[in-house]
């Protein structure tokens, strides 16, 4: 009787939704969620109420569709040419459904003529206002600023239409509450051969540093349940001499209770860098004798460590009288204190605002542009980050052949913190511009290191939230645009591609997957983000996804690069800020043509490899015919 019930008032809910959605269109979303929702009465007890709540989150979001369905929609700007259509919101999904060709007319672009689908997320800012004020009834305009700096403008016959459709985005891509995100709701289409979840373990990555530095760290679970400190993940690595108790005292002498971890450990020095919050010295002068001793235990014998403080002077010492501050020379008399000055997260956040505006304007001159352009202080952040890595990474592989350990922390330590820890690995360590060990660096440094994805990236250039406002900054895309740089600078060096940066751009902003989603650890933990959803690494290992994302013309280099920071060095982010004003078909033609020929060239190296191989072993073949011959003669 209860199976007959639920399926009843599922019907009734069906035809609800069918009634408001389904026409002549083709929407796979809605048909699978019907499908998924129909083997609710066959699934396990125990699942039921997970499912039922899922249903009722969706028809939540379906409250929140004001009108589903406009027709005879003119898409004046966008990815592809200009075509009328229809667009309908869906839960998750606008679609936009090009009018099909009159009856004799041959379609020259196929891609054109498929529908277009973007996630709400992506939207960062709607605007909607009439096509001429003084005549209302001539319709509207709806233009729909995206995170990836698209900009898709409509014009929609009515004017109430254009509002309706308006104010539904708005609330669809303002959502709170991870019950409403889509990757919970994502099935994917593709066998997932490498869980992503599980392909970064700690524990792993900890065997592999034991065997480069056996008896010097240890893996401590003090975090575990999150009780120390939120931001952190549940295991961290320590100095191996240090108790738990001592990571308890020091977590509560350092903003956010971010206790000093090992970020990355350099063989060939014997040197580690570290990182963590900014010290609580405060106006009364706080001190942490168990934070000296922590710090104190990864110095050798006779050496200094160095401290990289990623704010300028004037901002370090300011935070005194706030409650933070910095090391005490006094108390830290072994170790060297260095400011390397980087942007603010405010900072970055108008910079990209005013180089992605710049960049839409296709009026300015080239003095303007360029003027404009230095206003942005856009590359002058990447420029600073760049050089706060370059001195890590100078301070471990170059101080000389004692260990110097590094200790790195700005404010809280969950911005450019990560940033500069993170670049400076690349620079230093080959692993990390291979593809798996890039997505390793990201997984460990950003992911599990608390960078704050849902709050820095609420919104991106164009929008700003009401409550995330103050929060939300591009420090994620400014770390991949210094690897950009980097690219730019060695482009054999890196295993992936400038679209590989790209790709992970706007999934960091809105997915199908859940690597990105919370603020931290805690947050996936929380939600059950692991169980529920779908790492983007399971995406990108797919070996038919991977592919796209090689260079080609990648070659092993175990040296340390080291980055030119000069201002005729660094390069505009072309493809990131100017990929929907420009048309790239022959530079990725070009790309593409060098790259088959990089291919057929390895194929030919490996065909003449092959062939020496076997001209050897003819060889030896016959000079063993030979011998053989000798000896029947000389027996004869």
């Amino acid at each position: 009787q209860r199976m007959l019930l639920r399926l009843v008032l599922l019907s009734v809910f069906f035809a609800v939704v069918a009634a408001r959605y389904i026409d002549s269109m083709n929407y796979g979303e809605l048909r699978n969620f019907l499908d998924d929702q129909i083997m609710q009465v066959f699934i396990p007890r125990r699942m039921v109420r997970q499912e039922r709540l899922q249903l009722l989150q969706i028809m939540e979001l379906v409250d929140a569709i004001e009108i589903p369905r406009v027709n005879g929609v003119f898409l004046r700007k966008g990815p592809r040419e200009a075509q009328t259509g229809t667009i309908c919101i869906l839960s998750h999904h606008l679609i936009f459904s090009p009018d099909p060709p009159s009856p004799g007319v041959k379609v020259v672009n196929e891609e054109a003529s498929k529908e277009l689908w973007l996630l709400h997320r992506m939207v960062d800012k709607v605007v909607a206002e009439p096509i001429a004020k003084d005549d209302p009834s001539r319709g509207g305009i709806l233009a729909l600023k995206l995170k990836n700096f698209l900009m898709l403008i409509f014009e929609v016959r009515s004017l109430n239409e254009c509002f309706a459709l308006s104010r539904s985005i708005e609330r669809l891509s303002n959502l709170s509450g991870f019950q409403y995100e889509y990757p919970f709701y994502y099935r994917v289409p593709f066998t997932v051969l490498d869980d992503g979840w599980t392909a970064f373990d700690l524990e792993a990555e900890f065997a592999k540093l034991t065997v480069r530095a056996p008896d010097q760290f240890r893996i401590s679970y003090v975090n575990e349940n999150f009780g120390i400190c939120p931001t952190y993940p549940e295991k961290v690595i320590v100095p191996r001499g240090i108790g738990d108790d001592y990571l308890r005292i020091s977590a509560t002498f350092r903003d956010g209770f971010r206790f000093p971890v090992l970020s990355y450990y350099h063989a060939s020095t014997k040197s580690c860098i570290m990182r963590c919050g900014q010290p609580l010295i405060g106006p009364a002068n706080r001190r942490c004798k168990e934070d000296e001793t922590i710090l104190n235990s990864l110095l050798a014998p006779h050496s200094r460590g160095i401290i990289i403080d990623t704010r300028n002077k004037n901002v370090g010492s300011a935070a005194k009288s706030k409650g933070g501050g910095v090391e005490s020379q006094q108390c830290y008399s072994q170790w060297r204190y260095v400011f390397c000055g980087t942007p603010r997260i405010r900072e970055m956040h108008d910079g990209l605002t005013k180089i992605v505006e710049l960049s839409n304007d296709d009026r300015i001159s080239s003095n303007h542009f360029l003027h404009r352009l230095y206003s942005t202080q856009w590359i002058h952040s990447i420029t600073d980050i760049l050089c706060a890595s370059a001195n890590v990474a100078q301070c471990i592989a170059c101080e000389g052949t004692s260990e110097v350990p590094v200790l790195v922390h700005g404010g809280e330590g969950t911005d450019t913190t990560l940033a500069v820890c993170s670049l400076a690995q690349i620079i230093l360590d080959a692993d990390a511009r291979t593809i798996r060990g890039f997505e390793a660096l990201i997984e460990r440094e950003w992911i599990a290191g608390g960078h704050c994805f849902s709050s820095r990236n609420a919104h991106s250039a164009y929008g700003e939230g009401v409550v995330t406002g103050p929060k939300e900054s591009p420090v994620f895309l400014a770390f991949l645009n210094c690897v950009f740089e980097l690219i730019q600078q060695f482009p054999l060096s890196f295993e992936f591609t400038e679209g590989f940066l790209l790709f992970l751009f706007e999934h960091s902003y809105a997915s199908e997957f859940g690597s990105f989603l919370g603020n931290c650890e805690r947050d996936k933990k929380e939600w059950r983000v692991k169980e529920c959803t779908v790492s983007l690494w399971s995406y990108v290992n797919n070996p038919e996804i991977l592919v796209q994302f090689v260079n080609s013309l990648y070659e092993p280099n175990e040296k340390v690069i080291w980055p030119s920071v000069a201002p005729q060095s660094i390069h505009l982010w072309s493809r990131l800020l100017h990929r929907w004003q420009m048309n790239w078909d022959e530079k990725d033609a070009v790309t593409k043509a060098a790259a088959d020929a990089k291919l057929k060239e390895k194929a030919l190296q490996s065909r003449v490899h092959s062939l020496k191989r076997q001209i050897a072993d003819l060889a030896r073949e016959a000079s063993l015919i030979t011998a053989t011959n000798d000896g029947l003669k000389l027996t004869e």
